[in-house]
């Protein structure tokens, strides 16, 4: 009998240091995010050109084929991926963080309609230079707003459905389909928070 009251109570005080865990660790998120967005909130972030394009090289019925480079704002490459994806749809999800001046915008993950749930590319160490996302590497920011682009770019690559659940990001999906071949579309981003290809 006594060893049993010790096993629920052993049972119950992991429970409850679970909880605090989780509600700490959303605490935390809420915090740090907050502040961060209340900071960014006053940076001029009508950015539209990501710095993300896909060029396209063919499609039919069973598979697409592309390149997705990314670039700095200056126009200097900085990496790219080329393959052929089973299906003829290509999908490129984002996390997005919309603040009152515009909007971030980091490339997440690149797939087509024919990927298992959960697989594709993984982009985020595509433009990661030192640390930095350098698709906003942009001379106008100031030390502290790239320390603050830098912190959200790094909780997006910790977890990108953590801060789904936790936090203002939301992950967004935008596809390309019936494209021209040899025709470059660039991810463009809205203000609102908004994304989507357009032809470059």
């Amino acid at each position: 009998m006594l060893k049993r009251k010790k096993r629920v109570l052993i049972i119950f005080l992991s429970v409850s240091l679970l909880f605090f865990l989780i509600f700490g660790l959303t605490d935390f998120y809420n915090y740090k995010l907050g502040s961060i967005k209340q900071k960014l909130s006053k940076t001029n972030l009508s950015i539209y050109n990501t710095g993300t394009v896909i060029k396209t090289f063919g499609q039919n019925t069973e598979t697409v084929s592309a390149v997705i480079s990314f670039f700095t704002p200056s126009g200097n490459l900085i990496n790219s991926y080329e393959r052929a994806w089973q299906g003829w749809e290509l999908n490129l999800e984002c996390i997005v963080f919309t603040f009152e001046s515009g909007s971030i915008v980091f490339p997440y993950r690149l797939f087509s309609n024919e990927s298992k749930y959960g697989t594709g590319v993984k982009l985020f160490d595509y433009y990661n230079l030192k640390g930095y996302p350098a698709i906003y590497d942009y001379s106008f920011f100031s030390k502290e707003e790239r320390e603050l682009i830098k912190g959200l770019y790094e909780y997006a690559v910790f977890s990108p459905y953590l801060l789904k659940v936790f936090s203002y990001a939301r992950i967004k999906t935008v596809n390309l389909r019936n494209f021209k071949p040899d025709t470059e579309y660039l991810l463009y981003a809205g203000s609102d928070g908004e994304i989507r290809f357009i032809k470059n």
